[in-house]
């Protein structure tokens, strides 16, 4: 019998593929560049993934039980908002983007499995 995925579960979801698709974007910037398209949208992006991001954590963390992976989570999301907000000023950021990205995606994978121990546990 199939269950229904909890808020949590979705909410995991949600982040992992926001910060998934944030690094694709990040991947894909200078590729658009190299090939001289004019997409004027395109750097706003960042500051949508930012968005999603943040409600996804918001909501992982009002639903996941106190999860240990909870402080993962929002220190990447933390760096990924302060490197996405000065990479202009600072370069090296742009890298840490990376690095805050795969943060999000481990710590929201590491809460899936966290809460289906809690639900099996129960």
């Amino acid at each position: 019998m199939a269950s229904v995925p909890s808020l949590t579960t979705r909410s995991d979801w949600v982040g992992i593929a926001s910060a998934s698709l944030c690094v694709v974007h990040c991947l894909l910037t200078p590729v658009l560049i190299t090939l001289a398209a004019s997409f004027g949208w395109w750097p706003g992006v960042s500051y949508l993934f930012l968005i999603v991001g943040f409600y996804a954590a918001f909501e992982t963390s009002q639903h996941s039980g106190g999860s240990p992976w909870l402080w993962l989570i929002w220190i990447s999301f933390a760096v990924l908002t302060a490197s996405i907000f000065f990479e202009d000023d600072y370069k090296g950021l742009h890298v840490l983007s990376y690095v805050a990205s795969a943060g999000l995606v481990f710590g929201h994978v590491l809460n899936i499995r966290h809460c289906k121990k809690c639900t099996t546990n129960d």
